[in-house]
């Protein structure tokens, strides 16, 4: 189960709620995407609010290992949600982050500590390993 908001979730229950939002070019015919975070909170401050929090998930086929952690990925349970998430090899969560626009996380890779996610509704989302709310939005199905 993962938190079902535009978030990610650190394994120390630090959590910084994000926001997507598009905007779009009327000369050029261009969307653009964003992610940005919006603020930092606990999950105890969450749930005094909140009692149904979490989505179930499914972790996809294509999961891997890189330096010591496990990266897995897969959808939020109404299906148009997607998400990626690094545990230490035990399971132990590093971070997650769930995203309810792009529907299922079905692909990932790492490149210059960089971590590509591709949703099947053709969304790919550049996540900076070094600084995790540091998330670029592309949609690959031009209008």
């Amino acid at each position: 189960m993962v938190l079902g908001f535009d978030c990610i979730v650190y394994g120390s229950g630090k959590i910084t709620i994000g926001e997507h939002y598009s905007c779009f070019n009327s000369n050029n015919n261009e969307t653009k995407y964003y992610w940005t975070p919006i603020c930092d909170t606990t999950l105890d401050k969450i749930e005094k609010y909140h009692d149904d929090i979490w989505t179930e998930c499914d972790i996809f086929h294509g999961n891997f290992e890189y330096e010591n952690q496990k990266i897995v990925f897969g959808d939020g349970g109404m299906g148009n949600e997607g998400y990626i998430a690094s545990t230490k090899l035990n399971g132990e969560l590093n971070w997650s982050i769930f995203f309810t626009f792009s529907n299922p996380i079905c692909k990932a890779k790492i490149i210059d500590n960089h971590l590509i996610c591709y949703g099947d509704s053709g969304t790919k989302i550049t996540i900076n390993l070094k600084e995790l709310h540091k998330i670029k939005i592309d949609n690959t199905n031009k209008l």
